[in-house]
Formats: C-alpha cells, sequence, structure tokens
C-alpha cells in the first residue's frame, strides 16, 4: 500500500473542455511550486490530482492552501480488489475507532469492476465488526466516516476529507496589481483576488521610506503569509514620502487625502503598465465607502485609465476578521496597520479642478522620480517550510 493524497477541485470541472486542461495545467503548476523540494510523484486523472508522497501531512499544509483546490485526503492507495480494500480499511478503522463508537463506510467507483459500492460498504463494514470490538455502524450519523473511492485497477481509503481554498487557480485571470499596506483590508482582499485566480502585484507606498522602517516591516510579515498561498508572490516597495509630503505641505487635509489616493492609483496604473496588469485593487470597505464618500470614487477612479476593483465593498469589519482568521492570515497589528490615507475628503471640489490642482504640484514628476526606486520583494524564503 502506497500513501497517496487526493486533491479535488470544483470550478475547473464547469469549464469548457480547452479551458478545463488549460485550467488544471496550472493548479498543477502551482502545487509543484508550493511542493518545491518535497520527495513526491504527481499524476492526473479525470477529475483528480494524486500525489503519492511519504510525507502526506507536510504536503497538506499546503495543498490545503493553493486556491483552485477544493479539498484533499490523505489516503492508502491499494488493488481494486475486495480482498485488498478490506485489509485497507481495517486497518484505517483501528487507528480512529474504539469500543461504543458508531461507524459508515462510503464508497463511490469509477470505471468497470467486478462488484458494486454497495457490495464493499457490505463486506468491509462486516469485517470492521469482526476486528474492532465493540463497535456499532449507524449509517444515517455515524461518529466516524471511512471513505473508498474505486477509480480503474487503483482504491483508495481515507478518514479525512480536508477543505481547500477553492476557487481559480493562480495566473488563469490575468494579472493585476494591488495596494498592500499590510493590514486586515489589504491582506483579505489580496486573498480574495488570489482566489478568483488573479495573479497578484503587491504595492506598498511605504511613507517614511528613511525612517526605522517598523510599517514596512509590518507589510512584508503579512505579505509573506499571503505567499503562502502562492509562492511566486512579491511586494514592491515604493517610496511614497517625497509626494506625501509635497501634497501635505501645499493643501488641506481633506484635499491632501484625495490627492494622496488620486497619485496612489495613477502610480499603480503606471506599474500595471509594467508588469501586464489589467486591473488596480484596492481594500475599502463599506464603512470607508460610505465615510469617502460613493462619488468621490469617480474622482479617485479617475487617476489611471485601468479599472480599480474593490473585493471588500459590500464588507464590514466582521466579514473581513472571519476571513483572515479562517485563512490563517490574521495578525493583531493588522487591525492598526493602515499607512493609506484616511477615507475623509472634500465634497465640493469637481474633477476639473482636482486635475489642476495635481498639474500645479508637479504630481507626474513626482511619481516618474519614485518609480525608479522601486525595491522588489521575493517573499518565499526557502523552497520547503
Amino acid at each position: 500500500m502506497a500513501k497517496t493524497i487526493i486533491v479535488r477541485y470544483g470550478e475547473i470541472a464547469l469549464k469548457s473542455e480547452p479551458v478545463r486542461r488549460r485550467f488544471e495545467r496550472q493548479l498543477i503548476e502551482n502545487i509543484k511550486l508550493s511542493l518545491k523540494g518535497l520527495d513526491y510523484k504527481l499524476r492526473r486523472e479525470w477529475g483528480r490530482i494524486f500525489i503519492d508522497t511519504h510525507r502526506p501531512s507536510a504536503a497538506m499544509k499546503h495543498l490545503a492552501k493553493i486556491p483552485g483546490i477544493v479539498s484533499a485526503s490523505p489516503s492508502l492507495r491499494t488493488n481494486a480488489s475486495i480482498g485488498s480494500i478490506i485489509s485497507a480499511v481495517v486497518g484505517e478503522t483501528k487507528k480512529i475507532l474504539s469500543p461504543g463508537m458508531t461507524f459508515a463506510i462510503r464508497t463511490s467507483r469509477v470505471g468497470e469492476h467486478p462488484f458494486s459500492s454497495r457490495d464493499v460498504n457490505v463486506s468491509a463494514g462486516s469485517a470492521v465488526l469482526a476486528k474492532v470490538k465493540g463497535v456499532r455502524v449507524n449509517l444515517s450519523a455515524p461518529e466516524r466516516k471511512i471513505f473508498v473511492e474505486v477509480r480503474g485497477k487503483d482504491a483508495y481509503v481515507y478518514t479525512k476529507i480536508v477543505e481547500g481554498a477553492s476557487g481559480l487557480p493562480v495566473g488563469t485571470q490575468g494579472s493585476v496589481v494591488a495596494f498592500f499596506s499590510g493590514s486586515l483590508n489589504s491582506s483579505v482582499s489580496s486573498y480574495l483576488t488570489m482566489k478568483r485566480g488573479c495573479m497578484l502585484h503587491l504595492i506598498f507606498f511605504d511613507p517614511r521610506p528613511r525612517a526605522n522602517g517598523r510599517t514596512r516591516k509590518l507589510a512584508v510579515g503579512a505579505a509573506r503569509k499571503l505567499a503562502g498561498f502562492y509562492p511566486k508572490l512579491e511586494l514592491r516597495i515604493f517610496p511614497h514620502g517625497k509626494i506625501l509630503h509635497t501634497i501635505t505641505e501645499r493643501t488641506t487635509q481633506g484635499l491632501a487625502n484625495l490627492l494622496c489616493k488620486r497619485a496612489m492609483v495613477r502610480a499603480a496604473g503606471v506599474i500595471a503598465g509594467q508588469v501586464g496588469g489589467a486591473a488596480i485593487v484596492g481594500d475599502e470597505d463599506l464603512k470607508q465607502i460610505a465615510e469617502g464618500g460613493v462619488k468621490n470614487l469617480h474622482v479617485i477612479d479617475d487617476a489611471c485609465e485601468l479599472q480599480v476593483l474593490r473585493p471588500l465593498a459590500g464588507m464590514v469589519k466582521d466579514d473581513i476578521e472571519k476571513i483572515a482568521h479562517q485563512t490563517g492570515i490574521f495578525d493583531p497589528f493588522m487591525r492598526t496597520t493602515n499607512t493609506h490615507p484616511s477615507p475623509f475628503y472634500p465634497t465640493a471640489l469637481k474633477l476639473e479642478e482636482v486635475r489642476e490642482i495635481e498639474e500645479g504640484l508637479n504630481i507626474d514628476a513626482l511619481i516618474e522620480s519614485a518609480l525608479s526606486r522601486i525595491k522588489i520583494i521575493k517573499l518565499r524564503r526557502s523552497a520547503w517550510i
């Protein structure tokens, strides 16, 4: 018997045949990235990816984070014969059952076999009752479930189904750039964007490039957590200090916030052009949009021709924190880490007036100067963790 992880996917299976094949190839490439350094063999069958490895527990920690994977199960692979299946089932049930517990066996099959799924359930269940004393069968509400998946000449026996990130494989939906401050909002909005299959390019607008860099370190730490979902993720450090100083010194607070946000959108648009990005990802939630005024979104988005996506537009803090906890990216520091302008904007100025003020501040030249000083941080520290 061999140790094999069964990897399942969902949305991919709904695509047309050519698209499905392309998405499957991308998912396999992403799995190889995450498992780089681990000894394993990967094979694909219709609707499933199988990974043979002697370290299933270590592999599972990474597989559960990969967008596109719905679930995964560490299993024992054996021959698709009644005798071999029974032996594997009995061995697994001895590990998880004790006297007084109830169990049920669930079997599914793909291909032609001289037995039915019910035959496997009855034969294996009878063997468990004979070998494990004091246990009972309960088909409606068992305390433990033993799954048998028969596919062609092989059979897989497992007792756990670990939920994955679901969604689509990163790289199947093009590239985008995202504002990233290391805050709770920026981490969750970035995660949701990757989960929808986008290749993400994170941008941290550093307000104090020459300072001790505490906010920068927090942003890098938060970004490293996101790299667990896609190891090729990079963080761009954009020196925003001079732009921020120029705007705040020469304008009022509300206008300064608006102009800073527009400068960030404009810089992100230029970076998107360099990396092939098709959109910009913002991290504003429902409350922030309401406080800043929906009308001001038009003024902010005007700074760039690209579409600005806001995955958190309909969410409140509780929703966002729940996702952060579920995905393992939550950090108490994220609640206070935010280098983006507060959503306090003037409501009287027209778009044409805002553009005129920007020209007087020479924002384009400041952005051009800052672009040449961007630093890129590769977030994956080692091939295998």
